[in-house]
């Protein structure tokens, strides 16, 4: 079984119009841990997304480039990685 990790990424949408939750929904291929939103300016709000992939992947390319090619997304930045550790 691959080890898992947790990439923190910031989402921008494609604009003000896009409800935060939408965008969550439309992740389908990876699995969104936990999310925050955080206000930028004049309605517009990123999301702060702890999403996990696998180790396997390689780093956080994937990830990025399917982020990128979402509808609802305009940019992103990797905050941190580290692994996910399972609470006994």
């Amino acid at each position: 079984m691959p080890n898992k990790v947790l990439a923190r990424v910031k989402i921008l949408p494609k604009d003000i119009e896009t409800k935060p939750e939408d965008i969550i929904k439309s992740l389908t291929k990876y699995k969104v841990v936990r999310y925050e939103v955080e206000p930028i300016a004049f309605g517009l709000n990123a999301i702060i997304a702890d999403i996990e992939i696998d180790e396997a992947e390689g780093g956080t390319e994937p990830l990025e480039a399917y982020l990128l090619s979402n509808e609802y997304i305009s940019e992103i930045e990797v905050i941190a990685v580290s692994y996910a550790r399972t609470k006994l």
